[in-house]
């Protein structure tokens, strides 16, 4: 009998073979969804708002289905697939702000990237780096759009030799849909977002607006799914958590591991 594990090895090489034949592409993107709402029953929606990106890949599979070509909405594939990233990589820049100890548990095992720099410093640095590339995708014009995308897989490809092949596995997607993106540009959605506002500083002011509110309703919409997923789970729900012994230090990285009491050396 086929366990869990078993069945989800074969949807996903069922998947592999369905997105090579424009017209299973619907069947494709219901394997996709699939797979993600598999995810979302055994490890919750707030720990699946981080993959948000297979939503959007599903969209953009479904949509290379040649029945919907002739819809107006299947010009909007690439916007859906270039947002979904966008919000899913917003998503773990906010969680760098609301619990940087996650991230420090982290680095307490690959001091090497933090170029000897405080713990905190590196987080908050890289929670905004982050954040920000990931909104350009949002939002930017065209050249920004891909110097964002650029500047991201730049990003995960120098973590891979760190992180090893589960690293390089993983954001395989990601590298693709940045790929994409950086092919194609500026989206509809990128526009829309943006506005009409006429002459470089309305649209500044509209763009900085935005970037404000939408890093405001990301913190609240994290604060709110982490707190559900805590509640659901039946454990009392707290602002903060515990940090790593050398989370509230400001010593450099191999100090601060001798105080952790996981010094590698």
């Amino acid at each position: 009998m086929l366990n869990h594990h078993a069945v989800v090895g074969l949807l996903q090489l069922a998947i592999a073979g369905l997105v090579l034949v424009p017209r299973l592409s619907l069947a494709a993107a219901a394997g996709l969804f699939t797979l993600y709402a598999i995810g979302v029953a055994r490890f919750g929606l707030f720990y699946m708002v981080d993959y948000l990106f297979f939503l959007g890949l599903t969209a953009y599979v479904a949509l290379a289905q040649p029945m919907l070509r002739r819809f107006r909405f299947a010009a909007w594939r690439t916007s859906i697939l270039t947002a979904s990233l966008s919000l899913s990589l917003m998503w773990t820049a906010v969680e760098k702000f609301l619990f940087p100890q996650w991230t420090i548990a982290v680095l307490l095992h690959h001091p090497g990237i933090t170029a000897g720099y405080p713990f905190p410093t590196v987080t908050t640095i890289a929670g905004f780096v982050e954040f920000s590339l990931s909104f350009y995708l949002l939002a930017g014009r065209a050249i920004l759009v891909r110097v964002a995308a650029v500047l991201l897989a730049g990003v995960f490809v120098i973590a891979m030799p760190e992180f090893g092949m589960v690293d390089v596995v993983g954001h395989i997607p990601v590298l693709i849909i940045l790929v994409a993106t950086l092919l194609h540009g500026e989206t509809n959605l990128q526009r829309k977002f943006r506005g009409s506002a006429a002459g470089p500083a309305r649209s500044g002011l509209r763009v900085a607006a935005s970037y404000v509110a939408t890093l405001f309703v990301l913190m609240l919409l994290y604060y709110g799914l982490h707190a559900g997923s805590v509640w659901l789970g039946g454990k009392p729900v707290r602002a903060s958590q515990p940090a790593p012994a050398a989370a509230v230090t400001d010593k450099p990285p191999a100090e601060a591991l001798k105080r952790s009491g996981t010094d590698p050396l």
